[in-house]
């Protein structure tokens, strides 16, 4: 009611934090104070003016290199009612997980990003589009294959999975694609074939596994096939790649190879001209 009386009760949160930081409880000591109070308000910024403040956070924040999100902290203690840092952190995996969705669905949609996968079979590293974020996860579609998934936003972060924008400067300074290819020859046996296990994507013939018989000193797990024998495998279904690719197989047919993840950072067309020249 006394706030109320001096037209301050909007700044409740504030005042409340003051007194908490320094150790008065009673009224007594807020109107014996009132002109430190005030002046401290003042110095307030019009947007922490708004916030409430709390205790320690910032310094807490700080700690764990957070100190950017204080606003966003802040903003969620105003939502759900939450005035102390104690309080702060029994919600913390909660506060956490809200910010990942907040900035995911501001800064992901439509952006192109690399996704590295930390554990289980398919350990390695992809790129994709982000199409959509919502509260189930991150709808991204695979650029190799278009295959589309969601990654449930509580396996980001290196739970899971690693996810990292790709942006325009960092693919311009990529090499020429010409510089990322080189040309090899596969090694047949009767018996064990080739030793490869094989996965069909738009730039060709992933490769995901090399038995040691008979060995293939070109390519490795990683690799893609962009081309075998005369026979371009880029730009082409699953079918067709599987129909050329038997038809110029054969022991010591040349290839032209690249590594998946870093062709990926390109246009098709691009890494079909630079093959082309090779």
């Amino acid at each position: 009611h006394w706030l109320k009386e001096k037209g301050r009760e909007s700044q409740f949160d504030q005042v409340s934090s003051w007194c908490e930081e320094n150790g008065a409880v009673l009224l007594e000591e807020v109107q014996e104070n009132w002109d430190d109070i005030l002046q401290e308000l003042k110095d307030l910024p019009a947007k922490a003016a708004e916030m409430p403040s709390i205790a320690g956070l910032e310094e807490w924040l700080e700690e764990m290199g957070l100190e950017q999100h204080l606003e966003d902290v802040l903003e969620w203690c105003q939502e759900n009612q939450v005035k102390l840092l104690k309080h702060i952190k029994v919600k913390w995996e909660d506060i956490l997980q809200d910010l990942k969705l907040k900035i995911a669905k501001a800064e992901l949609p439509g952006t192109k990003v690399s996704v590295e996968v930390l554990v289980g079979k398919w350990q390695g590293s992809y790129m994709a589009h982000v199409l959509n974020v919502t509260d189930a996860g991150i709808r991204i579609k695979h650029l190799e294959d278009d295959f589309e998934e969601t990654l449930p936003l509580d396996a980001l972060g290196g739970g899971k999975y690693l996810l990292k924008p790709v942006d325009s400067d960092e693919e311009e300074e990529t090499s020429q694609v010409k510089d990322l290819l080189w040309k090899g020859c596969l090694s047949v046996e009767i018996g064990s074939g080739a030793g490869l296990e094989l996965r069909w994507v738009k730039l060709g013939y992933a490769v995901d596994q090399v038995s040691p018989k008979p060995g293939q000193k070109d390519l490795s797990p990683g690799d893609v096939i962009l081309w075998i024998n005369g026979m371009f495998l880029i730009g082409f279904d699953e079918d067709t790649v599987t129909d050329r690719f038997a038809e110029a197989f054969a022991k010591g047919a040349p290839l032209v190879v690249g590594k998946l993840s870093t062709l990926m950072k390109h246009e098709l067309q691009d890494v079909e001209e630079a093959v082309k020249k090779l």
